[in-house]
């Protein structure tokens, strides 16, 4: 990715890119998209100094810039922001910056005192918020809704932008035009009706192309309930206007009645809520609501009860957050075929380690992405923010439930596992170990039997059994022995490890790598250190690694050698560290030491 460097006129002076010489780097990066503010904060690190130099284009980083760019297809703009939006040091410089024009985030109006209905628009150009800058109003879909609205205190533009357009029950979204050269040519501010129960209308799209399934292209998922809930309200209107001889009852997709305002009485209810959520502990308590009030400028009892229906719909239950770990794919490129999914993008999960209403395990539901979390020199830290959830599953019959738990239980992959009875090193030739093979599916704790395993030595097979007995007389050396599990016809999961032979003898030197973490990782979490230890004579020589030169080589899980991988690490190292960037499910490490002189 090319980042535009800008001077305070917004004129390019320089670029960042990670791939030519000579221009400044980028890392530590990190864009955020956010769906309620309609924006993106974007921060990095470059460094101001090579070999102890100051380097030439530091000049152009100061408190000053601002930056442009491309990704995904979309055209951004960020300024510096914050408390902390300009950091430096004597070796690096940190930005964090926001896409928006500083004087919609800084600068503050005034409160209003209204009684009369006017449109978004007429706010808008009331409190001056895009007044004198690059910013026009592009699409506007609530342009013909009115609304009283008024403020008793002071706020930032940018704050009272976003009020207004929930007020007309809207969402917005800005987007950045830039020049050729990529300078900074307008930001359009698109205003479109918010997003309703049928998937209509919002930011976004619904995704019936893209199905997310946790062991195929989701990694894990965590889900955070909110319990700042409420299921009882007293709504008045303008000017104290009651709704006390009105009746109202909203009934959900299963015909029972969710939520209620009976004649002569001035509070709404939501007795679902209640009945899942009592106030109190008592069981024969008879005030078991959460009572939250509102007052209103709506003008009729009518207008007062839609009001209260969508904050029912809201904060009737527990509002629940699921934060999605993808694959980063689903993030900055395409992925079978299909665009990345986009901020507001509505899509399914499944995940059959979470329980649904029921208590049954196999969760389906609709969610929808406010917020894209990416970065370009670490993926692996791309992660997508789904809220808004509706659960799925109560809607499908017996039968395609269990096609669809099928479907998921076959994208589930299977993870391996190998243990031994007397460890992975012989010492003089003598001793045994058994090597067993053990595959589990998912998260799964019970292990499954597979149709037939396989195991290898050195790439050679020697036995179609699950456990395999190793004997110091049959390893010279080293050997690396390998299993593969078999289920339905397919090999589902495999693993391998180094058997070392080391003698006391005064010749030859023996090579044992040694991890720091252990040799086996659950769940793609991978972190340990492989330090290379010499012995001859039964004692370890040269630990210092003064005198011999250490080469490290991987080789894939398919059996073909990583040369990208070997080319990275061909300077010599004694201790190296494997992270989850240096493996895809299995792979053999090796390390050669020759002497230095």
């Amino acid at each position: 990715m090319i980042i535009n460097v800008l001077n305070k006129d917004l004129i390019p002076v320089t670029f960042i890119d990670n791939d030519v010489p000579g221009l400044p780097s980028y890392y530590k990066d990190t864009l955020v998209e956010y769906l309620g503010l309609g924006t993106s904060s974007f921060e990095f690190t470059i460094l101001k100094t090579k070999n102890n130099t100051i380097q030439d284009y530091s000049r152009f980083f100061n408190r000053e810039t601002s930056f442009s760019f491309e990704k995904g297809g979309k055209q951004y703009a960020v300024f510096p922001a914050g408390s902390d939006g300009f950091y430096e040091t004597d070796t690096e410089i940190t930005y964090k910056c926001l896409s928006l024009d500083r004087e919609l985030s800084l600068e503050y109006v005034d409160k209003l005192d209204n009684t009369s209905s006017h449109s978004l628009q007429w706010y808008i150009d009331y409190f001056g918020l895009i007044l004198n800058s690059q910013i026009e109003i592009g699409q506007n879909d609530v342009s013909d809704y009115t609304r009283v609205i008024k403020y008793d205190s002071q706020d930032t533009k940018l704050n009272r932008l976003i009020s207004l357009i929930n007020n007309f029950d809207g969402e917005f979204e800005f987007v950045t035009k830039l020049s050729d050269n990529g300078a900074v040519d307008k930001i359009i501010l698109n205003i479109v009706k918010k997003r309703d129960d049928l998937e209509k209308n919002g930011i976004g799209s619904t995704r019936e192309d893209v199905e997310l399934v946790y062991g195929k292209n989701v990694k894990g998922i965590e889900r955070t309930y909110n319990f700042e809930f409420f299921n009882a309200s007293k709504v008045t209107g303008k000017d104290g206007i009651n709704w006390n001889s009105s009746e109202f009852s909203y009934v959900n997709s299963d015909g029972v009645e969710e939520f209620y305002k009976r004649k002569n009485e001035d509070t709404a209810f939501a007795p679902l809520s209640a009945q899942k959520y009592p106030a109190h502990l008592r069981k024969d308590s008879s005030d078991i609501w959460l009572r939250k009030n509102f007052e209103t400028e709506y003008t009729t009892p009518a207008q007062m009860w839609g009001y209260i229906v969508q904050q029912f719909k809201s904060y009737a239950y527990p509002q629940v957050t699921y934060k999605v770990k993808t694959n980063s794919s689903l993030v900055s490129n395409t992925f079978d075929g299909k665009l990345p999914i986009q901020i507001g993008d509505t899509i399914t999960i499944e995940d059959d380690n979470f329980s649904n209403d029921q208590g049954d395990f196999g969760l389906i539901l609709r969610a929808r992405a406010t917020q894209i979390k990416s970065s370009e020199s670490n993926p692996e830290s791309n992660e997508i923010t789904f809220e808004n959830f509706v659960e799925l599953q109560n809607e499908l019959s017996d039968d395609l439930m269990a096609q669809v738990n099928q479907l998921v239980d076959a994208a589930t992959p299977f993870r391996a596992e190998l243990s031994t009875t007397n460890g992975t090193q012989f010492k003089n030739g003598t001793g045994s170990t058994t090597l067993s093979a053990h595959i589990f599916k998912g998260s799964a704790t019970t292990e499954t039997i597979a149709d037939s395993y396989e195991w290898s030595k050195d790439g050679t097979v020697v036995a179609p059994t699950q456990t395999i007995t190793v004997d110091a007389s049959g390893v010279a050396n080293k050997a690396v022995y390998s299993f593969k599990a078999t289920v339905a016809g397919k090999v589902v999961a495999s693993q391998s490890v180094t058997i070392t032979n080391v003698d006391d003898g005064t010749s030859p030197i023996n090579l044992v790598i040694e991890s720091s973490n252990g040799y086996q990782f659950k769940n793609n979490i991978i972190n340990t250190t492989f330090t290379a230890k010499l012995y001859q004579n039964n004692k370890e020589i040269d630990s210092d690694g003064t005198k011999f030169a250490y080469i490290w080589s991987k080789t894939n899980s398919d059996g073909t050698v990583d040369t990208a991988w070997n080319l990275a690490h061909q300077t010599s190292q004694k201790s190296i560290t494997i992270t989850n960037s240096d493996i895809w499910q299995r792979a053999t490490f090796d390390c050669t030491a020759e002497p230095l002189n």
